[in-house]
């Protein structure tokens, strides 16, 4: 069992990272291709939301319930077994 934690990187590409570690420049875990770009995209998103005006709270608050899907999602699919913590916005 792997203990994950998904957030957004505002400063990189690494919405993804071992629980109690710093993040390095690969991912935890291998993901297969098509979730590895939904979380990149969901990644890029949130950053835009987060450093845009105050009027982005509706947006934030989407893409918090698609980053709690995303993490429910990558959970599933981890071998061995994962729990993956969502940081909400």
């Amino acid at each position: 069992m792997i203990y994950l934690v998904l957030s957004c990187d505002l400063a990189g590409n690494r919405p993804l990272g071992v629980e109690n570690e710093l993040r390095g420049p690969e991912m935890p875990v291998i993901l297969p291709p098509e979730i590895l770009a939904d979380l990149l995209s969901w990644n890029e998103r949130m950053g835009e939301a987060v450093l845009a005006d105050a009027e982005t709270s509706s947006a934030i608050a989407r893409l918090n319930v698609e980053g709690e899907n995303l993490a429910s999602h990558i959970a599933s699919i981890v071998p061995g077994g994962a729990k993956v913590r969502y940081l909400k916005e």
